[in-house]
């Protein structure tokens, strides 16, 4: 007992407990607080997001991305590629390529975020252009699969932006439950949308939340 009181009176001391005489309680001190700011703002989401999508592209043997919103564009900072690298791979967009929010999983979720109303300044102010057939261009089907992807915080990409590749995608939150990435995982429509497509949503959505929680992310 005495050994842990020098204990605790040495993290009083030092503002990581505050003790309160009445109800004779100790709880986390400021300097506690201060620690875990200092360690929030060093983290490095991309280098975070790559430890988790790596074993992802491994196991499933499909590309996967990590992508940021930059004003009105959707732009993949990083992409892990399996060691047996698919032909299918050489039709993937780089690593730093931009595409266009609407017509992408990532982006419709990145545009979740936003109110409809946002959302409709964003499709107002924007030229939809047909990529692909399989590209959706009206604006009312545009903000329709953004309200299914803000309900279900996640999306899938269906040759949009690909005609042969399809995608699914899940956010990245911070710990204030911010938005700060996407993240997909990317192969050819009928790899993705087979037997196993189920298993793939699931491996997908856990990376995101794992990686999330990561950045001090905690579902309410």
């Amino acid at each position: 007992k005495s050994t842990m009181l020098r204990i605790l009176y040495t993290f009083c001391e030092n503002g990581f407990l505050t003790y309160d005489e009445n109800p004779r309680r100790y709880s986390l001190g400021i300097r506690v607080f201060r620690l875990g700011m200092a360690k929030m703002n060093t983290l490095d989401f991309r280098r975070i997001a790559l430890r988790y999508l790596r074993p992802l592209s491994r196991e499933t043997d499909m590309i996967c991305y990590l992508g940021v919103r930059q004003e009105d564009m959707l732009v993949m900072v990083e992409q892990v590629i399996p060691s047996r690298v698919p032909v299918w791979a050489q039709l993937m967009v780089r690593s730093g390529g931009e595409t266009n929010l609407y017509a992408t999983g990532i982006g419709r979720l990145f545009l979740a975020q936003n109110t409809d109303e946002e959302v409709i300044a964003y499709l107002d102010r924007t030229t939809t252009k047909q990529l692909t057939p399989e590209t959706i261009t009206d604006k009312q089907a545009i903000l329709d699969m953004v309200r299914r992807a803000r309900a279900e915080e996640f999306d899938v990409n269906q040759g949009e932006s690909d005609l042969y590749i399809a995608s699914l995608c899940a956010p990245i939150y911070d710990v204030d439950g911010h938005m700060v990435a996407g993240i997909s995982l990317c192969g050819i429509k009928e790899q993705i949308n087979g037997e196993y497509r189920m298993e793939y949503e699931r491996m997908v959505k856990e990376t995101a939340a794992k990686i999330s929680e990561q950045l001090g992310y905690a579902k309410r």
